[in-house]
């Protein structure tokens, strides 16, 4: 993702002011030459945004979004959800979400993207310390997909709103990364799709030789990082959530933070300690998912 300009840094300053006086700051004000952005790692261009207020430090998370091949959701879509999961202190509060962002130099108008406003939630005190530590990240894990998938929404509809709510299949999703590896790519990718697309086929075979009872769909993160998981137990990043299958998204957070398998075992003992599911069960299918959630991610990587 390309840098911002000197003159889109002011222009994008200008708007959170806007945009912090009246949806966060209830008529505070403050000034452009005030907010001081810090660039942070991400699939899109995010910001920590800090500024003063009464003469103590405030912090929210700035989001460039832009529409990419392997999106599965609207923004606006995650935006409700995570709003939602606010309510339930589990996500972060959702501030803000525009139509539109400031015109970038020569952009087209769908590489203008939108702009995505949060609060900040700090990592817990010690987590920065600990998170190498592959026993120690494995209790993290299992205890914050526990937490997620035993979350009262576990219908396809939010009864509270009548809002349905969105479910993803993730066979379904690898299948439309790999279409989208065949239309909009080169030869090379079309190749590699065509790999991705077999080993799915033998998958797909495999896991109806072993269905189990357990398919009702639950509360998935399915980009479970270590890093998304802050203070308070509430996690970040929501974009690809859905209601969906359990040991997809278990499967997800193995093969995103890379855990030995030690580390694995140890997470999949505790968390169906946590949820009381049966552990072979939950090894058998998880071990089925993560070949899923590999063939995502290299489709992912081409995508990106």
């Amino acid at each position: 993702m390309a840098r911002l300009s000197s003159r889109e840094c002011v222009m994008l300053r200008e708007q959170l002011v806007e945009i912090l006086s009246q949806q966060y700051l209830h008529g505070l004000n403050i000034v452009a030459s005030d907010v001081r952005l810090t660039a942070l790692s991400g699939t899109h261009q995010v910001w920590e945004c800090a500024f003063d207020v009464n003469g103590l430090t405030e912090r929210v998370i700035v989001k460039q979004l832009h529409e990419h091949a392997g999106q599965a959701f609207s923004f606006a879509s995650t935006f409700a959800l995570q709003q939602r999961l606010f309510t339930m202190g589990m996500a972060a509060e959702p501030i803000y979400l525009s139509p539109h962002i400031f015109n970038r130099t020569n952009a087209k108008p769908d590489e203008q993207g939108l702009l995505w406003v949060e609060a900040f939630v700090p990592a817990e005190t010690e987590h920065a310390q600990i998170q190498t530590l592959a026993q120690t990240l494995a209790h993290t894990l299992a205890r914050a997909l526990a937490q997620l998938h035993q979350a009262a929404i576990d219908t396809p509809t939010d009864k509270s709103t009548d809002t349905p709510i969105r479910q993803l299949d993730p066979i379904t999703q690898c299948k439309a990364l790999i279409s989208a590896l065949n239309t909009h790519h080169d030869a090379s990718d079309s190749s590699t799709a065509c790999a991705l697309s077999q080993a799915l086929d033998i998958l797909i075979n495999d896991m109806q030789d072993c269905q189990h009872s357990d398919d009702t769909p639950v509360l998935c993160h399915n980009d479970l990082h270590r890093d998304h998981i802050r203070a308070k137990d509430v996690c970040v990043d929501w974009e690809y959530a859905a209601l969906g299958p359990r040991y997809f998204d278990v499967a997800m957070c193995i093969v995103i933070n890379q855990l030995p398998p030690s580390a694995q075992t140890q997470l999949l003992k505790e968390y169906a300690q946590l949820t009381d599911c049966d552990v072979d069960i939950a090894t058998q299918q998880t071990a089925l998912y993560i070949r899923l959630a590999v063939i995502i991610n290299q489709a992912w990587a081409l995508l990106s």
